[in-house]
């Protein structure tokens, strides 16, 4: 753990050279010629992708000295560490990335000017994401997180002449900054309580013994912080407010991004805290803690609830998605209740699942807007005839999400349910049935949308007809929805393996 082993962080290396190259390019090129700067972006995230994947085969390989078996490698003298769960978390952000960037090249046409800083602002985001799966104490998670999350903030305000992007970026701005307060306030507080920074700390057998038995009050009140800025993150209850207005007045490739990215990096960052608080084991801590338990658990009934409550009575299709967005950190938040190895494959292959999904859905909000000028459900009537491809990966994507077989939801919702309802406590059983509630509730509003693609006339029969771009991203999220759903094996091995490295984590 001494070593410096820079070349460990050759993903990261690949995404900051990219990201200079593009902001070089931006200076050097005229305004009508930016498309080269796209292409540099979608190649550097690709190299940075197939890297990660690279170390991932050399991990999970029991023949390479260097990997020592699929163990876990440190680099940066401690602070940076590769294992199974980072690898996969990279793949899934760098696909992410790469799939809002598609979805985007077509929307930036019709932009009159920052189509660099668009690209640049989307290449840092995607670095910081990378650093949030290897980042090994607390000072490298606020700095990682911070540099996602700030440029979210500009990605959000990008439309700087519309009202709307410009509110919403500033609520994000405002709401950000204090969940970056309580988050770095509860950092020092647990370093006063540990005398460290590094999560090793946290997973010594008194710290576990302080957490499972009411000892150490500091550092629980840091914990609680701490949780209180990653929960903003992920768009829990009561840390929800911002999301539905900065869904809605963020463009829609942006929100797809938000969507997606912003709440894998916030789970990902509590996962890692999570499981230093377990102790040596993994079953220790946090796990026997019964007030921690039950916060986890009224939380998490909390924001199935209220997100998809809140989403029965909203008009426009990107506050309804950010209604259901609340909701599915809700889903989430059951795995972590699970505080086990189970519950983190449960939230990885979710995650999965999320991601092709909700990029589907969005690349069809993209095209629809762009024929409607706006984001009225109202609006989707009749899409069916309009555009059959259109409304059928809509369909498959709002019916992933509600968690119906065959897609990929409903493996991911199974597999959450399974680890929840394993744990055989009434706290659990509790838990479980306010997320069964809160399938039926999001079953609902879903279908309605159904209804008006299917079955009610459309105001227009004018034929919308996507860009060859966005038919590559359509139907690779609906390959990737189908495929997680038939076949999910191959998927779920991959998120045990992640979850395992977790979990033995040392």
């Amino acid at each position: 753990m001494t070593a410096w082993n820079v070349g460990l962080a050759l993903p990261e290396w690949i995404l900051a050279g990219a990201g200079l190259l593009a902001m070089w390019l931006d200076a050097r090129t005229p305004p009508d010629k930016k498309d080269g700067i796209q292409n540099v972006a979608w190649a550097g995230v690709l190299l940075a992708t197939l890297a990660a994947v690279f170390q991932g085969v050399r991990l999970w390989d029991p023949g390479d000295s260097v990997a020592a078996g699929g163990g876990k490698i440190y680099a940066f003298r401690g602070h940076y560490g590769l294992d199974a769960f980072a690898v996969f978390l990279k793949v899934l952000f760098g696909v992410s990335t790469l799939l809002v960037l598609s979805l985007a090249r077509s929307w930036l046409k019709r932009v009159d000017r920052g189509h660099g800083e668009f690209v640049m602002l989307t290449l840092f985001a995607t670095l910081g994401m990378f650093f949030v799966c290897s980042v090994e104490d607390f000072a490298g998670l606020f700095v990682a997180l911070e540099l996602v999350t700030v440029s979210f903030y500009c990605l959000t305000a990008f439309k700087r002449n519309d009202e709307r992007a410009v509110e919403a970026g500033l609520k994000y701005v405002v709401l950000g900054a204090l969940a970056s307060s309580f988050l770095v306030l509860g950092i020092a507080f647990v370093y006063g309580g540990t005398g460290s920074l590094d999560f090793a700390a946290l997973r010594s057998d008194d710290v576990a013994q302080d957490l499972a038995h009411g000892g150490a009050p500091l550092l629980h009140f840091g914990l609680l912080l701490v949780v209180i800025g990653l929960g903003f993150k992920i768009a829990a209850v009561p840390f929800h407010v911002w999301t539905p207005d900065v869904y809605e007045g963020a463009a829609s490739p942006v929100t797809a991004f938000l969507s997606v990215g912003s709440k894998m990096a916030g789970i990902t960052l509590l996962l890692k805290v999570v499981r230093a608080c377990l102790g040596p084991g993994g079953d220790a801590g946090l796990a026997q803690a019964t007030p921690w338990i039950l916060l986890i658990a009224c939380i998490s009934a909390a924001t199935l609830l209220y997100g998809n409550l809140g989403a029965l009575w909203q008009g426009n299709i990107k506050r309804l998605l950010g209604y259901s967005s609340i909701g599915h950190a809700g889903y989430v938040l059951m795995g972590v209740f699970a505080f086990d190895q189970r519950g983190v494959a449960a939230i990885l292959y979710y995650l999965t699942a999320y991601l092709f999904t909700v990029l589907g859905i969005f690349a069809v909000v993209v095209v629809v807007s762009r024929q409607t000028k706006s984001h009225s459900i109202a609006d989707y009537a009749g899409l069916a005839r309009r555009s059959p491809l259109l409304a059928f990966v809509l369909l498959c994507g709002l019916l992933s999400l509600a968690g119906v077989p065959p897609f990929g939801g409903f493996f991911g919702k199974f597999l959450v349910f399974q680890a929840v309802v394993g744990k055989g406590t009434p706290t659990a059983y509790g838990l479980a049935l306010v997320g069964a509630a809160g399938v039926v509730i999001s079953l609902y509003y879903y279908l309605v949308i159904v209804k008006r693609i299917y079955m009610e006339e459309g105001v227009s029969e004018e034929p919308i007809v996507p860009s060859r771009g966005m038919k590559a991203v359509l139907y690779t999220c609906l390959a990737g929805v189908f495929i997680l759903g038939i076949w999910p094996s191959p998927f779920l091995e991959l998120a045990q393996r992640a979850a395992s490295a977790l979990s033995s984590a040392s």
